[in-house]
Parts: structure tokens; C-alpha cells; sequence
């Protein structure tokens, strides 16, 4: 397969607009994300989400996660309570992943009784959200056992005729995942940026 690069500059709206499209059609695009470059298909999509299994080398019954643009987005896959509002209203954008109750229709392949999301501040990432109207995966662009890429060059090396698109954004921050917070459990899943004292104190506030 052919891939599209597309280096991110004055035409950033036409690049957005052209992952949202290959998106829409079940392709698959590397993005920019706050922390490291992520595969993103469109979350709503099973068979383009069982693409990434083949994509990254991986098992199919790992757990992806979601971003969205906004709550809004999120509500369409999740039951988001007051707890996960106030979270999500006190963090994101930002480092924190929020597990919570997945909704009946959202794909098995996504994971099966729950549902973790974020809002990403990085700007391209929720743009692609925005411009398709849908969450997109989150998962890392790494081969399976891989470490986490950062870097547009190392990206098309190990990605080059494996994916539909590839957006440049050059050499991200190396910035921590993000905190992963299970709603129902009241746990820390992963520790990042957001500790479970600034977790609890909001809800406790």
C-alpha cells in the first residue's frame, strides 16, 4: 500500500480533512497525540479497528483506548456520570484516561464491559476527531513490544507501507502517558502526570 505523507504546515486543514476522509473509509492514519504518534481508525469501525492488530504485529484482544473531541463524543461510547464530568472538566484536554461503562453497540474489539477515553491536548489529534464527527483509537504507533515513537522519521520506518497516512508533526515532546483512572473502581490503572491525591481532592471537592 501506498502511503500518504503529509508534513504538517499552512495547509493543516487539508491535511485534517484528508485523514478524517480515509478515516471514514475505514483507512488508517498515524497522528500526532500529546504524548507519543498513535494509530487512529475510526473507533465506530470493526473492521478497520482489526486492521491495527495486523498494523502493529499485536493480538487482537488487546484493550484500545479512544480519543475524543469533547464529552459530547464521549457520551456516545460510555456512560459518563457526574464523577467522570467533574474529572474530565478539571483534567482534559490533558494526561488523564478515564475508564467507565462502555454503552451497548460499541465494538467488542474496542474492549468489552468498559470503555477508556480521553480528550488530547494536542490540537491535530482532537482536530481529526472533530473533523470526522467520531472518536478515533489511541493506541500507540509502535511494532508489539515496541517502545513508543516520537519521532515522524522512525514512524515511516517502521510504518511505511503498513498504514494509509502519516501526519508529520516531527520530533514530539517526550512527554509521560497519561494517567489511566477507572471510575467504577476508584482506582489508578497507570500513574502519569495526574496523581490520585489531585484525583481524589476533585472528587471530594
Amino acid at each position: 500500500m501506498a502511503i500518504v505523507k503529509q508534513i504538517l504546515g499552512g495547509n493543516e486543514r487539508k491535511i485534517i480533512e484528508k485523514a478524517a476522509r480515509i478515516m471514514k473509509d475505514g483507512g488508517v492514519v498515524i497522528i500526532p497525540t500529546e504524548t507519543s504518534y498513535g494509530i487512529g481508525v475510526d473507533a465506530t469501525n470493526e473492521t478497520a479497528i482489526k486492521k491495527i492488530a495486523a498494523v502493529k504485529q499485536q493480538p487482537e484482544e488487546k484493550h484500545i483506548s479512544i480519543i475524543v473531541a469533547g464529552l459530547e463524543q464521549a457520551e456516545q461510547f460510555g456512560r459518563i456520570g457526574e464523577e467522570a464530568k467533574k474529572l474530565a472538566e478539571k483534567f482534559m484536554p490533558g494526561p488523564l484516561t478515564l475508564v467507565v461503562k462502555k454503552k451497548p453497540g460499541v465494538p467488542d474489539l474496542l474492549a468489552e464491559n468498559s470503555i477508556a477515553f480521553r480528550i488530547s491536548s494536542n490540537r491535530i489529534a482532537r482536530a481529526v476527531c472533530k473533523q470526522l464527527g467520531n472518536a478515533v483509537t489511541a493506541t500507540s504507533a509502535n511494532l508489539h513490544g515496541r517502545p513508543s515513537i516520537y519521532s515522524a522519521r522512525e514512524v515511516v520506518k517502521q510504518f511505511n507501507n503498513r498504514v494509509h497516512m502519516i501526519i508529520d508533526a516531527g520530533e514530539l515532546q517526550h512527554n509521560a502517558p497519561s494517567t489511566i483512572f477507572d471510575i467504577e473502581e476508584k482506582r489508578i490503572l497507570r500513574l502519569g502526570p495526574i496523581t490520585e491525591l489531585q484525583i481524589k481532592q476533585v472528587l471530594e471537592g
